[in-house]
């Protein structure tokens, strides 16, 4: 087995088909596709390569990699969370190599750090997992009927205020772009509370204007009396849809809002024919109301693992750069 990378402009139409279908055909998600990938770069201008694994002519294995430079130095990431790529790692076919056997070929140069965020859908070795930091996101398998899920699988209090949602009149619309405006205001009052960071408009723009025709993106806001409370947007694809971005007037009245646009997420993403809705990480100690939100709608919960590789070179010059910029 032989591991290269390749940058995003080298790449062909016919490679990149090679590279989404290989995706789709190995439990990859929409955070490994090179359409996807190659928004978020340019967005966020960072250097985006694949490194591809092949046996010969056969392909193995992908990882798209975003970089940046420091100095004499390169930060790499299987993902970058500040980029809103909550996933990445390898997408590989399991008849043919392991994680392990692209992991210790992975070929990283002298000045390059690599943070490796897995996909839940692909797992690692225990001896790695040990060595890196665990987390956790929850998924709801849509190969369940809409009344195992609502029945079984949401916990009561959510179906309560599902069916209070219902009751007070709220009304779920679905969007492409022309919903963004709505729901980037409604983004910007929830960030500006909680002082997080905002990505820019472009960004969501350029992922619906890409997604939404296909059925592979949506965006969901929920209303009462045509006033914008909250809303979501929802990407994926047939392997899994994501609960990607969420955003809700602050002070607003709770009619259940917030549940009954994540009950009308999952029956689109049902409707798509994906396997999974995934709720994009859950975590307890640093957003402790939003993960007890989340885990309302599920019963399975998966680790994702990030783990690094750093040459000794990398090791010894980023310090050496950390004291001088201090």
């Amino acid at each position: 087995m032989k591991i290269i990378r390749k940058y995003i402009f080298e790449f062909t139409e016919s490679e990149k088909t090679e590279i989404n279908n290989f995706i789709g055909l190995n439990e990859g998600l929409i955070f490994h596709e090179t359409k996807f990938n190659k928004i978020a770069s340019e967005t966020f201008n960072t250097n985006l390569f694949y490194f591809l694994a092949y046996t010969d002519k056969r392909l193995d294995g992908i990882c798209p990699v975003h970089s940046i430079k420091r100095g004499i130095l390169s930060n790499t990431y299987s993902n970058n969370g500040s980029f809103e790529i909550p996933y990445g790692g390898w997408v590989f076919d399991d008849k043919f190599t392991n994680f392990q056997s692209l992991w210790n070929n992975l070929p990283i140069r002298i000045n390059e750090s690599l943070t490796y965020w897995s996909s839940f859908m692909k797992n690692i070795p225990e001896k790695l997992k040990n060595e890196g930091q665990k987390f956790q996101t929850g998924l709801v398998n849509l190969n369940n009927s809409e009344i195992e899920l609502f029945d079984n699988v949401i916990h009561s209090n959510k179906r309560n205020k599902i069916r209070k949602a219902e009751k007070s009149d709220i009304t779920i619309k679905n969007f492409g772009t022309e919903g963004l405006p709505i729901y980037f205001n409604l983004m910007h009052d929830l960030h500006k509370k909680k002082g997080l960071k905002e990505s820019p408009f472009n960004y969501y723009e350029k992922i619906l204007n890409a997604y939404y025709a296909t059925g592979n993106a949506v965006l969901m806001i929920a209303f009462h009396e045509e006033k914008p409370l909250a809303g979501v947007i929802i990407v994926g694809n047939k392997n899994v849809m994501h609960y990607w971005q969420g955003a809700s007037m602050s002070e607003a009245p709770n009619f259940g809002q917030g549940e009954l646009l994540q009950w009308e997420a999952i029956k689109w993403a049902k409707k798509q024919r994906a396997q999974y809705y995934d709720l994009c990480v859950i975590e307890p100690e640093r957003l402790p109301h939003i993960a007890q939100f989340k885990m309302g709608f599920t019963k399975e919960v998966i680790p994702v693992y990030c783990i690094s590789k750093k040459s000794f070179f990398f090791r010894v010059t980023n310090k050496f750069q950390n004291v001088l910029s201090n």
